[in-house]
């Protein structure tokens, strides 16, 4: 058990599109934006507990290896590039100062590009959930086991996001050289679109 814990663990805090995003977003527009990238992240890592509860009950573990789990995975792969591509691009042109409050709409917005990024990982979850807990724990245990440990990941998903949300927003207020600011937002968009080109390939 204490295996599958530092799994998950790793799993949720190593860096990877999520965070990048969130450093983007926090950067740009503040700490809402932030957050509300971490928000959606975790309401995805919820539906993905959920999905892993039903594919466990119903017993379809098949879905698991379908040509759908790598088709989603290829999907949001494209859509983080693209949003890779869409940052770079508006942090090269724009005039606008990088310090100014997300507005309720680039909160939203922000809130999707969570919820999408984060389902590129639907295929590892559903494997994670299904496949190797079930090798890992005792039949009786699988379900609590799935429950506990999907539940740790949202809780990490949570608090490690908006806290690179809040250190970054910290940093930004010592970090005022807009010169640099444009050079670290065009460096995290690139970053961006290098980790979705990973997951696409």
């Amino acid at each position: 058990m204490w295996l599958l814990i530092t799994f998950i663990t790793i799993w949720a805090v190593s860096p990877g599109p999520v965070a990048v995003i969130t450093l983007h977003e926090s950067r740009k527009h503040g700490l809402m934006a932030g957050v509300a990238v971490s928000a959606g992240a975790t309401l995805t890592s919820a539906l993905m507990v959920l999905m892993g509860v039903i594919v466990h009950l119903i017993g379809f573990s098949a879905i698991i290896e379908s040509h759908g789990m790598v088709t989603i995975e290829r999907i949001g792969a494209i859509g983080i590039i693209s949003m890779g591509i869409y940052a770079a691009y508006k942090s090269i042109w724009s005039v606008q100062d990088t310090n100014q409050d997300a507005t309720p709409f680039l909160n939203k917005v922000g809130f999707i590009q969570g919820m999408m990024v984060m389902a590129t990982y639907i295929p590892q979850a559903l494997i994670y959930y299904n496949m190797i807990i079930p090798q890992t724990i005792e039949p009786d245990s699988i379900l609590s086991a799935i429950l506990l440990l999907g539940t740790l990941k949202v809780v990490l998903i949570l608090g490690w996001h908006s806290g690179i949300a809040y250190i970054a927003t910290r940093t930004n207020l010592w970090g005022g050289n807009n010169r640099f600011g444009k050079l670290f937002e065009v460096a995290t968009a690139g970053l961006m679109m290098l980790l979705g080109i990973n997951i696409l390939f």
